[in-house]
């Protein structure tokens, strides 16, 4: 079997080519014949070495959770999926290969006719932003959210999971990126360069900037009552607002998130355009690490043979 991956840390060119075994298919797991996965940046970290001390892996390693693909075979307690179907799924590494073992709790079926470019990239940011709002959160109908990052990948997640459930949301990215988000259907649009001044107030704000950059900023713009979230490590401040720095928990399920996510897509509620679509080789996977260094265009970096 074919991967993608690196035996020491550094720039896009340590990927290499690797031929390992076929995955293990464990009484749990399905095998799944890989069509596509999508690039995120922790891929890109884990590259570099920047994980390194908080998790220590062996090399080689190969990287990527979004993975999409045919069901090749199913372990002996598999009943939920069947060899043939298609599949989204999340796993904890691995993805970057032509076949992946996954337990049959990290993935859900893809609908017939489903472009499966058009649903690889939706787990990671997916389920973060599921995860938050709908799980932690419990954001409620009645409630105003405002996104800082809204066209980021959870940025733009957050905006449509939030209007789905009826929230009235507000996104705030830069000025470039306002037609993309407000098609995304945020009830108003905020650039970053008037975001400062801006005298609106939300119950929720989430900062979903990378790096979670303008944190005061956003801290500034919380409804009395309210609650600021960032996806990052939170900056010291002097506040009296009720701050939470999100971070996953053990509580935290793959297999609602998905079938979350799935129905909202049937149900043409979400979205996640292509940035970039890469062919299924080294080349692909090296040029693909490069882009997730750069500023792109809103969307996802995909690898689909």
């Amino acid at each position: 079997m074919q991967s993608f991956g690196f035996n020491q840390f550094g720039d896009a060119d340590v990927f290499e080519s690797l031929t390992q075994p076929t995955p293990e298919l464990t009484p749990v797991r399905v095998l799944v014949d890989v069509a596509g996965f999508a690039l995120n940046p922790y891929d890109a970290a884990l590259r570099r070495g920047e994980q390194a001390t908080a998790r220590p892996l062996p090399f080689p390693i190969v990287p990527g959770s979004d993975v999409v693909g045919t069901i090749r075979a199913v372990g002996e307690q598999v009943t939920d999926y069947q060899v043939g179907d298609v599949v989204l799924g999340h796993s904890n590494l691995g993805a970057y290969a032509e076949q992946i073992a996954i337990s049959h709790n990290k993935i859900v079926k893809v609908p017939a006719q489903t472009p499966l470019s058009a649903v690889v990239g939706l787990p990671s940011v997916g389920i973060t932003a599921y995860n938050l709002l709908v799980v932690k959160l419990q954001l409620q109908p009645t409630q105003s959210l405002l996104v800082q990052g809204a066209s980021g990948g959870v940025g733009s997640l957050l905006v449509q999971i939030a209007k789905a459930s009826g929230a009235h949301v507000t996104g705030v990215a830069s000025a470039a990126n306002a037609a993309y988000v407000r098609q995304l259907g945020v009830d108003q649009f905020i650039s970053t360069a008037d975001f400062a001044t801006s005298p609106v107030r939300a119950d929720i704000v989430v900062n979903a900037v990378n790096g979670g950059r303008a944190q005061a900023v956003g801290l500034a713009h919380v409804a009395t009552a309210g609650q600021y979230v960032s996806l990052n490590q939170l900056t010291d401040s002097d506040t009296d607002v009720a701050t939470l720095a999100f971070q996953p928990e053990k509580g935290f399920r793959d297999r609602p998130a998905l079938a979350y996510l799935m129905a909202l897509y049937r149900q043409q509620q979400l979205q996640l355009p292509v940035a970039a679509q890469l062919g299924f080789d080294l080349a692909g996977v090296q040029a693909g690490q490069r882009l997730l260094e750069q500023r792109h265009r809103p969307g996802k970096i995909i690898v689909m043979k």
